[in-house]
C-alpha cells in the first residue's frame, strides 16, 4: 500500500479541495432591483437558486421584470412584451406564483414563452427553499436559470420594480463555499484515510517488534549462557568480534557451539542483532515459541540478506570428511596434530 509520495490519498485529497471550492454551485443569491432614473430607488432581496436548469453566471443576469399571466404558470403564459426600437435590448424575467403544479413545469412554461429567467415566489411566507424538479425529461429541457423568493419580496417587486414602471432587476449568484455541504464530508474522508494509515502503521510496527523480539535474546535468556574467566593456558586466543587477544581476567561468554567471545562483544550481538553464533550461525537458545518453520524462515533470510553485520565465516552446508584442523576464534576444542607432524619433529631432533 502506498502511504507516501505526491500521488498518495492525502495529497490527492488536499489537491481536490481548491477545485471543489471553485467549482461548487451557488447556494444562494440576491435580486438587485432598481427603479428608473427619476426616483432612483434600489433594493436587495435574498433568493435561492433552483436545483435544475442552468446556473446564473458570475456576472449575473440583468432584465426587466414581468408577472406571469396566468400567475401560477401551470399552463402556457403570455410572452414578454415587445421592445421598441429605441429601447436598449435587455432580457425579460418572469415572476411566477408557487403551488398548483411542479416547479420544473412552471420554469419550462416560462422558457417556452420566451423569458430568459424565472422567479418563483412563496405564498403567505418569506421562507426560502431550493426548488427541485419532479420529471427528469422536463428538467433536461430547461435551459434558463430560476430562483425562489419570499412572498414579501414578490409584493415589493410588483409594486416598485416591474417593466411598465421603467425598472429593472439583476439576478446575482453567491458562490460562497457551503461548509456543511462539502467540507464536512471532505473532512470525514480525510479522517478515515488517516485512521486507516495509522492502523496500518501500528500493525506493521507491532509485527516488526515481534520479529525483533523473536530473533534476539532477552536478558533472562542471556543470563543462562555460562561465563568463563580467561586464564593463561586456555584454548581461547582471539575474540572473533573485536579481534583482540584475550588477556588474563577477561570474562568470556561461552556459547553452546563452544565458541567464546568477550561478554561485552557477544552480549550486544545476541541482544540487539541475532541470537546466533557470529561465526557458525548456530542458534544459541531455542525459546518454546520457536518452531521449525520459523527456523527455516530465518535460515532463508540469512541466505538472501547480506549486510555489514553478516559474518565473514559461514558454516559449510554439508560437512565433508576431511583431516581435522585446529579450531580458532575461541573454540575450546583441543588442537589435534596433523598426520606426519610427529615424524617430522623426530627427524629434526635426530
Amino acid at each position: 500500500m502506498l502511504l507516501g509520495g505526491p500521488y498518495s490519498v492525502p495529497h490527492c485529497a488536499i489537491f481536490m479541495l481548491p477545485i471543489i471550492l471553485m467549482e461548487g454551485p451557488p447556494v444562494e443569491g440576491y435580486v438587485y432591483a432598481y427603479t428608473n432614473s427619476t426616483t432612483n430607488k434600489s433594493m436587495i432581496f435574498d433568493d435561492l437558486p433552483a436545483m435544475f436548469g442552468y446556473q446564473l453566471l458570475r456576472e449575473g443576469l440583468q432584465g426587466h421584470l414581468v408577472f406571469a399571466k396566468p400567475l401560477n404558470a401551470c399552463a402556457a403564459i403570455e410572452p414578454p412584451p415587445t421592445l421598441s426600437l429605441t429601447t436598449v435590448p435587455m432580457a425579460f424575467i418572469v415572476v411566477i406564483r408557487r403551488y398548483d403544479c411542479h416547479f420544473d413545469s412552471k420554469v419550462l412554461q416560462a422558457q417556452l414563452a420566451g423569458y430568459n429567467a424565472a422567479i418563483v415566489h412563496n405564498v403567505d411566507s418569506d421562507g426560502l427553499l431550493s426548488m427541485q424538479g419532479s420529471d427528469e425529461k422536463i428538467q433536461n429541457q430547461i435551459k434558463i436559470p430560476s430562483v425562489f423568493v419570499g412572498a414579501n419580496t414578490a409584493q415589493l417587486l410588483k409594486a416598485l420594480f416591474t417593466y411598465d414602471k421603467g425598472a429593472y432587476v439583476i439576478l446575482m449568484p453567491d458562490f460562497n463555499f457551503p461548509l456543511g455541504y462539502y467540507l464536512i464530508p471532505f473532512t470525514g474522508v480525510i479522517g478515515i484515510v488517516i485512521v486507516v494509515m495509522v492502523t496500518i502503521m501500528i500493525v506493521r510496527c507491532v509485527q516488526y517488534r515481534r520479529r525483533l523480539r523473536r530473533n534476539r535474546l532477552s536478558k533472562d535468556q542471556l543470563s543462562k549462557i555460562p561465563v568463563h574467566t580467561f586464564k593463561k593456558g586456555d584454548e581461547y586466543d582471539v575474540c572473533a568480534i573485536c579481534l583482540d587477544e584475550y588477556e588474563e581476567g577477561d570474562e568470556l561468554r561461552i556459547l553452546p557451539c563452544t565458541h567464546g567471545y568477550h561478554c561485552k562483544c557477544v552480549d550486544t550481538w545476541l541482544t540487539r542483532t541475532k541470537k546466533t553464533c557470529p561465526v557458525c550461525k548456530q542458534r544459541v537458545l531455542s525459546s518454546p515459541s520457536d518452531s521449525e518453520s520459523e527456523a527455516e524462515a530465518e535460515s532463508q533470510e540469512d541466505g538472501e540478506r547480506d549486510s555489514e553485520r553478516t559474518p565473514l565465516l559461514r558454516p559449510s552446508p554439508s560437512p565433508a570428511p576431511a583431516t581435522p584442523r585446529p579450531q580458532s576464534f575461541g573454540s575450546m576444542a583441543p588442537c589435534t596434530p596433523q598426520p606426519g607432524e610427529g615424524e617430522m619433529e623426530r627427524e629434526r631432533e635426530g
